[in-house]
């Protein structure tokens, strides 16, 4: 008996050049699967080129492109919402889909409403939904009174814990989702990493789309690079996801979050209930700033993390990632476990991290940092880059990091018999 729970087969996507009332009537009229097919020999679009691959029970495939690559459209071909054009979708069990926000709710009705409404479509009945009801609302965080309240008042946030409660709460087959773990705030988005990592021990098969990299190397097994409506490489996320970070260093683009978190004070931080990264400083040679200038193999870095705790997370770890100015990253360090605790009664803490006789090549590199989780899974909040370091050097060496070790002068050896020629 196979396994596979959802499979591509040569499955494609193709939109008609025009999308008027009148051609709309005439295509439903005509039939819409002809009407696509004639848009192939018309001038139509084409968002996915055919494509072919399949998802076992319990594995996890993450999907990666830039924009327009074609994600939306191969994610909603696998939810059921998008016929293809050509080839076809197979799917077994029941499939709960996180892609446009609000989908799935009637705007008019109420958070209990829907919850139902939801629920129903993901074919679980009333009684089952019932059940479950107190789980849903209370890992949604919503209060009774938003949830009384019709959904068109609600924010998208709020929107997103609703929708990803209740489609998690059916336990799933298959749990497609189109960047909704980035929605809400980090005690949420920590739940909701929770629970998906729950689901996939339990089996649910993942197909996920982000561009936050570490979200799929985090979650998924597999990794699907689209570009440009086509395949460019299926395997191992351990092989895709550097050949991807290559490509999008020549592209001269990064993936990472280059605001600054909200809060970067230590006077705002009144919410000991949250994890948070409140403020950094980066120093090179006793130098404090976000240009920095040294020497290579000399130079000493030090970062300085001002964050805080929470009763739900009171050991959270920090990170320093150094990375090329494209955005390649060369290293990366991790606080150990433990080594974050705070006696403050808002949860502050501070840490620092140094490294002397920076082994870096001349240069310009980017200082990021990070605050995850005790097992430094998730990633609560990041600044990347948060520093510039501009290293200068003497020498011809090559690449961006220097090799530590040393030479050393040995006796020359007993003499040895010249090499054997082969003729060949």
């Amino acid at each position: 008996m196979s396994c596979e729970v959802l499979q591509f087969f040569e499955a494609a996507k193709t939109y008609p050049p025009q999308r008027t009332p009148l051609r709309q009537l005439w295509s439903h009229l005509r039939g819409s699967q002809r009407s696509e097919q004639a848009a192939l020999v018309s001038g139509g679009y084409t968002a996915l080129q055919p494509v072919s691959f399949a998802i076992e029970r319990g594995q996890s495939v993450g999907i990666v492109g830039l924009n327009g690559a074609g994600k939306s459209t191969l994610l909603q071909l696998a939810a059921g919402t998008l016929t293809p054009s050509s080839g076809r979708v197979q799917s077994q069990g029941r499939i709960a889909a996180l892609l446009e926000l609000g989908s799935g709710f009637n705007p008019e009705a109420t958070g209990y409403e829907n919850i139902f409404l939801y629920a129903s479509t993901l074919g679980a009945s009333r009684a089952q939904t019932q059940a479950q009801l107190d789980a849903i609302c209370a890992f949604s965080g919503l209060a009774s009174e938003h949830l009384a309240m019709p959904v068109k008042t609600y924010s998208s946030g709020m929107q997103v814990r609703l929708a990803f409660a209740v489609a998690t709460s059916v336990e799933p087959d298959i749990l497609i989702v189109d960047e909704a773990l980035s929605v809400g705030d980090g005690v949420f988005a920590k739940r909701s990493f929770d629970r998906v990592m729950q689901l996939r021990e339990n089996g649910t098969a993942l197909l996920l789309c982000s561009h936050a990299l570490f979200h799929v190397d985090l979650f998924c097994q597999r990794t699907l690079w689209l570009d440009k409506g086509q395949v460019r490489e299926f395997g191992a996320t351990s092989v895709v996801l550097p050949h991807y970070q290559e490509f999008l260093d020549a592209q001269n683009q990064t993936t990472t979050n280059t605001a600054q978190p909200e809060g970067m004070a230590l006077a705002q931080a009144k919410h000991p209930e949250q994890v948070r990264l409140l403020d950094a400083e980066v120093r090179l040679d006793g130098i404090s700033g976000k240009e920095l200038h040294g020497h290579s193999s000399t130079s000493c870095l030090q970062v300085d993390i001002h964050l805080q705790v929470s009763q739900a997370e009171p050991q959270p770890r920090a990170a320093v990632v150094i990375s090329s100015d494209s955005g390649k990253i060369i290293g990366s360090t991790f606080s150990n476990p433990g080594a974050i605790t705070s006696q403050h009664p808002n949860g502050h803490a501070h840490i620092r991290f140094s490294l002397a006789q920076l082994p870096l090549n001349k240069g310009r590199y980017r200082v990021g940092v990070y605050l995850l989780c005790a097992h430094a899974r998730y990633v609560y909040e990041w600044v990347d880059p948060f520093a510039h370091i501009n290293l200068s050097a003497q020498g011809s060496e090559q690449g961006p990091w220097l090799m530590p070790g040393s030479w050393q002068q040995q006796p020359p050896p007993t003499p040895l018999a010249p090499f054997a020629h082969h003729d060949r």
